[in-house]
């Protein structure tokens, strides 16, 4: 709606895992190159983790992007599968035909195509987003898919990627042995606030902009403050921001058009779901503080506020 006003040949702010928008912060940064290097030394098993919203499933997409020719890839999006429907998606996703619908098939075929891969000095990636959704009788097929080895090499390296509640599904004592399978691990963290600027800016760029739209450091911070870091927070603020001064008719994103924007999702019933564990600690414990100090000071007028009124008299 607004793309013609800002001079922009596309929407910067949509919430689509696109990899030409991807902004690399210094754990994004991080992750890629741990990803790839746990790929490149066949590792065998990779984790990625990351709360909803800081771009695990954007950064996969740059990830396959970085892959040579000789890497053959699955990106596995909806994990909500049996253990055999899991093996069947994953063979479907590398083109391998099989004759008969059975598990003992799959496997033998797939075996023989990551031993045909393997002996052409390539790499076979198996990548499954929203891994947290697996149940643990898939993740235990998972783990088996990775005894499929030779004596020197893991023929399958698979990045599970999730939030952060699969960790914890990870430390269940049933799944133990996956989880001691796991050697290169990493994570993406919200955006600190002096790379909210940077991540905006870079956003605007990849959409066409020049220069012709600008958000003030009031509106970065406030943009900041609600989206607590996460860029798809960020993403959706800033996109009715700028619908807010599309329609004041102004090219410079202010305060007021953020404060707008903010009223009118929260009468939507947007209601941001914010984890304690990103909420700083200050804000966290703030409402607990502040009564302490009303209960302590009561206290103290009790105990101390009729002396003092009787030396005042006196």
């Amino acid at each position: 709606m607004y793309e013609r006003f800002f001079y922009l040949t596309e929407k910067p702010f949509h919430i689509t895992p696109d990899p030409h928008f991807l902004y690399m912060s210094g754990s994004h940064a991080e992750a890629i190159d741990l990803l790839l290097y746990g790929i490149k030394e066949k590792k065998g098993f990779i984790l990625l983790t990351g709360e909803v919203g800081t771009g695990k499933t954007t950064l996969c997409r740059a990830l396959l992007g970085k892959l040579d020719k000789k890497t053959e890839s699955a990106l596995i999006l909806n994990p909500i599968v049996s253990d055999h429907e899991l093996l069947k998606t994953i063979i479907s996703d590398f083109g391998i035909t099989v004759d008969k619908d059975t598990v003992k098939e799959h496997l033998d075929k797939l075996n023989e195509f990551l031993l045909r891969i393997a002996s052409n000095k390539g790499r076979a990636l198996v990548i499954i987003d929203e891994a947290q959704n697996l149940s643990e009788t898939t993740l235990e097929m998972v783990r088996l898919l990775s005894n499929l080895e030779t004596e020197k090499d893991k023929l399958l390296q698979i990045v599970l990627v999730g939030q952060p509640e699969l960790l914890g599904k990870l430390a269940l004592p049933e799944l133990r042995q996956l989880n001691q399978r796991i050697i290169v691990r990493c994570s993406l963290s919200p955006l600190p606030l002096a790379d909210t600027p940077a991540y905006i800016q870079t956003r605007l760029f990849a959409a066409g902009g020049k220069g012709t739209v600008q958000f003030t450091q009031e509106a970065i911070a406030a943009i900041h403050y609600r989206s607590l870091g996460v860029p798809r927070m960020i993403n959706i603020i800033c996109d009715r921001a700028m619908t807010a001064a599309f329609v004041a008719e102004k090219r410079m994103v202010d305060e007021r058009h953020v404060t707008d924007a903010l009223a009118e999702l929260e009468k939507e019933g947007y209601v941001p779901f914010i984890p304690d564990r990103l909420i700083p600690a200050y804000e966290r414990y703030m409402p607990h503080i502040a009564l302490s100090i009303l209960v302590v000071g009561f206290v103290a007028g009790v105990i101390w506020g009729p002396p003092v009124f009787q030396k005042l008299k006196l």
